[in-house]
């Protein structure tokens, strides 16, 4: 006949003690003292005491699983932030729930319901293109459930923010095509709402200031981040009268689109018309001239996500908020 499986019920009436006061002692809580965590332990190594794993996370009042939407994973960049959340989360014994947004704010509202009814015990999300009413995150600081924005965030949440110095690598691209005698220089945007094109905006913007180079709005334009729009932009940037001699765009697929755009129309690259592209895709190896690139710490963003995360979950309590912001490498390539 197999023996009776020992439980936590066992441990508590064996030392007379309460069921959630093992549970803490075997988690070495900071609220048990050490003569008690010393009885627990040495009790359970004697029985062979093997913690069920469904009944721990009941006690704790948690699902160990967190939720994680992404606007898409075509790119190279989100499925490393993804792989940097995912190694951080399981080796501090997290599960991962990845969903996928596709850039669109129905269905980013539709996951996180999903995520929200599955009892995650945090988000990290990186918002849509298309999501400018936030209602939808109201219930995490209701629920007392951790948020936390990489990549993007939405302005006026409390939440702790993951993020990259857009800013600063906006600049600098800006800077160094300017450097090599560029005056004209264009900006190929993101959507307008979002927060890394505000400040990879700001950070063009500034940089021709700077330089005493006048900002000239017939140079921006937004791309809403497909193939179509991104040759678009380019050729109503080819055909603005007085011409332009560089584009800085918001990330390194419109670069490609562009640079395969202007290549069309028989103009050389960098001679006539340089590239910047802010991120690294892969995408770039197979066209020539090399992308310059500003190329952000996709990985360490994931991890440094999943750290404010935990952050939230270990303060006893106290919620803390954080906004950690990383920055991105410059790489100079024959596209400048």
């Amino acid at each position: 006949m197999a023996s009776k499986e020992i439980t936590l019920k066992d441990l508590a009436k064996r030392l007379n003690t309460s069921i959630s006061t093992v549970s803490r002692a075997l988690q070495d809580h900071y609220s048990i003292s050490a003569k008690m965590k010393t009885r627990v332990t040495e009790l359970a190594k004697e029985l062979d005491f093997r913690p069920n794993p469904l009944a721990m996370k009941l006690l704790k009042n948690k699902s160990f699983a967190i939720g994680v939407v992404v606007p898409e994973i075509a790119h190279n960049y989100y499925s490393k932030v993804l792989a940097g959340i995912e190694d951080s989360a399981i080796s501090s014994g997290y599960n991962v729930m990845f969903c996928v947004s596709n850039e669109s704010a129905q269905r980013e509202t539709e996951v996180i319901s999903s995520l929200i009814h599955s009892r995650v015990d945090g988000l990290l999300i990186a918002p849509s293109k298309e999501t400018y009413d936030y209602s939808q995150f109201k219930v995490f600081e209701e629920k007392n459930i951790p948020l936390v924005f990489f990549d993007r965030y939405c302005e006026g949440l409390n939440a702790s923010k993951a993020l990259i110095d857009d800013y600063k690598g906006a600049y600098k691209a800006v800077e160094h095509l300017i450097s090599t005698g560029r005056k004209r220089i264009a900006h190929i945007a993101g959507p307008p709402g979002l927060s890394n094109t505000i400040k990879r905006y700001s950070g063009y913007q500034d940089a021709l200031n700077d330089h005493n180079i006048p900002v000239d709005e017939k140079l921006l334009i937004h791309c809403d981040l497909t193939k179509y729009s991104a040759t678009k932009c380019t050729n109503f940037l080819l055909s603005i009268e007085n011409p332009i001699d560089a584009i800085f765009t918001y990330n390194s697929y419109i670069a490609f689109e562009g640079i395969i755009t202007v290549k069309k129309v028989g103009m050389k690259i960098p001679d006539d018309i340089a590239f910047v592209g802010f991120a690294n895709e892969p995408i770039i190896s197979y066209i020539e001239p090399q992308l310059t690139a500003i190329i952000p710490p996709a990985y360490l963003l994931g991890q440094e996500a999943f750290r404010l995360f935990l952050n939230q979950v270990s303060k006893k309590g106290q919620k803390k908020l954080e906004t950690i912001v990383l920055e991105p490498e410059f790489v100079i390539r024959s596209s400048s």
